[in-house]
């Protein structure tokens, strides 16, 4: 009794340290895709204000003063943006070696061969939802996708995306197929939860009647979004 205490424990503390990496792995994915964002938008802004600063000889005193402070504060944040990306990069890095053998990827991509059929709505314009909303989105196709053809591979995939406001939206379902497999599952629902929350929204995933399988979640606009128009 008590070797199965401690195989029961030791396995309940390697479970928590996989999901812990899990949701580490997830961390570091935002922190890369946003820092690509931003970065993006940054460079734009240094861009354009350092062509109008090459014309400063017929511009007021006033307006070349605060191009050149767009242009600084920008390139600036861009060095302050790759030096936090770095810093997290090498905490992600690090804390595996920390924490154990806490290496984890979510369901294996590879194996599963055949043609998957997917029925796809998409309402409203991806660019109504902040570029964080659409990184979700693609993230949780992407595993909600692979889960189905991993289940069930000849059973057809049903995806909806609204991308609202006041919120954006997105569902996938399988019904059940002949000769679904059992496949133990991985850790990627567990970073898939944790992006999520982190936009403040909520994440379901299990069976959705009649034994089909589904994924949904649901992340609200931030309210300066619903107030205004996007810029």
């Amino acid at each position: 009794m008590q070797a199965l205490h401690a195989q029961v424990e030791h396995l309940r503390i390697e479970r928590e340290l996989r999901e812990q990496a899990a949701r580490g792995a997830e961390r570091s994915a935002i922190a890369a895709e946003m820092h690509d964002v931003l970065a993006h938008r940054l460079s734009l802004i240094a861009l354009h204000t350092g062509v109008l600063a090459t014309r400063r000889d017929t511009l007021p005193a006033p307006v070349v003063e605060r191009l050149t402070l767009l242009r600084t504060a920008s390139t600036d944040a861009l060095t302050d943006l790759r030096d936090v990306l770095a810093h997290h990069r090498r905490a992600a890095r690090d804390r595996p070696a920390r924490s154990g053998p806490a290496r984890c990827r979510g369901d294996d991509r590879g194996g599963t061969g055949g043609r998957q059929v997917i029925d796809t709505a998409v309402e409203g314009r991806p660019e109504q939802a902040p570029a964080a909303h659409r990184l979700a989105v693609l993230r949780l196709a992407q595993e909600a996708l692979t889960n189905a053809r991993k289940h069930a591979p000849d059973a057809p995939v049903r995806v909806r995306v609204d991308y609202g406001p006041p919120a954006t939206l997105i569902e996938v379902t399988n019904p059940p197929a002949t000769g679904a497999r059992a496949v133990p599952s991985g850790f990627g629902l567990v970073g898939l939860r944790e992006r999520v929350e982190a936009l403040g929204g909520h994440l379901t995933a299990g069976p959705g009647g009649a034994g089909a399988r589904r994924l949904a979640a649901r992340i609200p606009h931030p309210v300066a979004e619903q107030n205004g128009p996007r810029t």
